[in-house]
C-alpha cells in the first residue's frame, strides 16, 4: 500500500485525530441547539457526555444517533434534576442578595449564612458534575442516582476537582476573553470539555460498573461492551 493510501486509512493516527475533531465540533453544535429551550440543558449535558465517551473516545456508533438515543432515554431524570438544581440555585442566590442588601444582616449571622449558602452552591455544582455522567451510564432510580452522585463527589474528590476546574476555567475563558475568536472557540468548547471530562469520569464509573456474564461470539471471542476498554 502506498504512503498516501496508508494516510487515508481510518485507523491512521492523523485520521483518528481529524475524525475526533470533527465529532467534537458536531456534538458541540447539537448540544448548543438542544440547550436553547433551557429546560432541556440537563438532558443535553447528559447526552453530550454519553456521546463524548461512547462515540468520540471509544469509537462506537455515530454522534447524532447516540445523542438522540441518550436524550430520549434520560429526558425525565436529567430534566427533573436540572430543574431542581436551577430552583435551588435561584433560592440561594436570592438569599445571598437579600443578606447583602439588608444592612441588619451584613455582619454576624448574615455573613455566616452567606458563607454556608456559597458552600452549598459549590457542593451542588460538584454533585452536578457527577450526576449527569451517572445518568448517562446507569439505569438507576432518581434517589439512587443522587446518593451515588454524592458518594462519587466526596469519595473521588480529586476527580471531581479536576472536572470542576475544567468547567470553571472554560467558563472564565469565555467570560473574560469574549470576542470574535473566543466566540468561535466557544462553539467548539462544549465537546472539548465533554471529551476531556471522560478521562477522569470514566475512570470512576468503571469501578462501579455492574459485573455481567461474559458472552462469546461465533468465533469464540469475548463480547465486550464499549465501556470495557
Amino acid at each position: 500500500m502506498s504512503r498516501l493510501g496508508k494516510f487515508f486509512q481510518m485507523d491512521n493516527p492523523v485520521m483518528v485525530t481529524l475524525t475526533r475533531i470533527t465529532d467534537i465540533l458536531w456534538v458541540s453544535l447539537i448540544f448548543l441547539a438542544f440547550c436553547i429551550p433551557i429546560i432541556t440543558i440537563g438532558d443535553a449535558i447528559t447526552s453530550l457526555y454519553y456521546v463524548c465517551s461512547k462515540v468520540i473516545r471509544h469509537g462506537e456508533s455515530y454522534v447524532w444517533r447516540e445523542f438522540w438515543r441518550s436524550f430520549k432515554t434520560n429526558f425525565k431524570q436529567a430534566t427533573i434534576y436540572w430543574v431542581a438544581v436551577v430552583l435551588i440555585y435561584t433560592l440561594l442566590i436570592w438569599n445571598i442578595n437579600y443578606l447583602g442588601l439588608n444592612s441588619s444582616t451584613r455582619e454576624g449571622m448574615g455573613s455566616v449564612l452567606a458563607a454556608i449558602y456559597l458552600v452549598v452552591m459549590l457542593i451542588l455544582a460538584c454533585l452536578t458534575l457527577n450526576v449527569f455522567p451517572i445518568i448517562s451510564r446507569f439505569d438507576n432510580k432518581f434517589t439512587m442516582t443522587l446518593r451515588f452522585g454524592l458518594f462519587c463527589t466526596f469519595r473521588h474528590c480529586v476527580h471531581t476537582l479536576i472536572l470542576f476546574l475544567m468547567v470553571f476555567f472554560s467558563g472564565m475563558l469565555v467570560y473574560v476573553q469574549w470576542g470574535t475568536p473566543t466566540m468561535i472557540f466557544s462553539i467548539f468548547l462544549p465537546g472539548l470539555v465533554g471529551f476531556l471530562s471522560t478521562y477522569p469520569m470514566d475512570h470512576v464509573l468503571k469501578k462501579y460498573q455492574p459485573k455481567r456474564e461474559l458472552k462469546y461470539d461465533e468465533s469464540g471471542n469475548p463480547i465486550r461492551m464499549w465501556y470495557d476498554d
